[in-house]
């Protein structure tokens, strides 16, 4: 009977345990990212598609006084980033050769535990989420480490912290997310990146946004 009892015990833990949950495979959201040490802020409209590997964003990035706005389109399958100056209409052209990883928490994450945020006394006040932490090697080819939250109930990001050895933090915050995509014609580049053969390499995108997973 005791046997019995402990088994029950051990199985009612084993259940309590967060385990790494996968986030749905397309969704669209409002990101901001900032970096203190750099004076760095993005905000901007994000859409994800991990069916096909590809991501949007509409950017507008302020660095000091410096600002400028950014739709950039990355293809991973076709090793392709499109990124279109919104001030100027300049479309450029770059082989980004990077591997594709989703937003689904890794496998060797480490958690950290469950939280509220807002409240958990007060009635439709509180969100609970999962925390996580691992480390990862960053397009720059250093390893950085990554501090994640994701919502409990369908696995949606909710905010990314990463650590670079640089000393360098971004912090990065997903909101209004909406599940699909709306248009999934916003991962079709403009003719005139189609048509202009000039490109060049990239090695990471800009504003470090892709540390997101990341």
């Amino acid at each position: 009977m005791l046997l019995l009892n402990i088994l029950y015990l051990l199985g009612i833990t084993l259940a309590q345990v967060p385990r790494p949950c996968t986030s749905p495979r397309q969704w669209e959201a409002r990101v901001h990212s900032s970096n203190p040490n750099l004076d760095a802020d993005l905000l901007g409209r994000f859409s994800y598609d991990s069916v096909y590997q590809r991501t949007r964003i509409l950017q507008h990035v302020k660095v000091d006084h410096t600002e400028t706005y950014y739709d950039i389109i990355s293809l991973y399958q076709a090793k392709l980033v499109f990124m279109i100056d919104m001030k100027t209409g300049n479309c450029s052209r770059f082989n980004f050769d990077q591997p594709w990883h989703d937003f689904s928490i890794q496998p060797d994450a480490k958690s950290l535990g469950e939280a509220y945020i807002g409240s958990s006394t007060v009635s439709d006040s509180g969100l609970l989420v999962t925390i996580w932490t691992w480390k990862q090697t960053i397009p720059i080819n250093q390893t950085a480490r990554y501090i994640g939250t994701w919502t409990e109930n369908k696995c949606l990001p909710v905010s990314n912290i990463v650590f670079e050895p640089s000393g360098n933090v971004n912090h990065i915050g997903y909101y209004d997310i909406t599940l699909g995509i709306n248009d999934p014609n916003i991962f079709i580049p403009p003719e005139k990146c189609l048509t202009d053969h000039k490109q060049n390499s990239l090695q990471y995108l800009p504003c470090n946004y892709e540390h997101r997973r990341i």
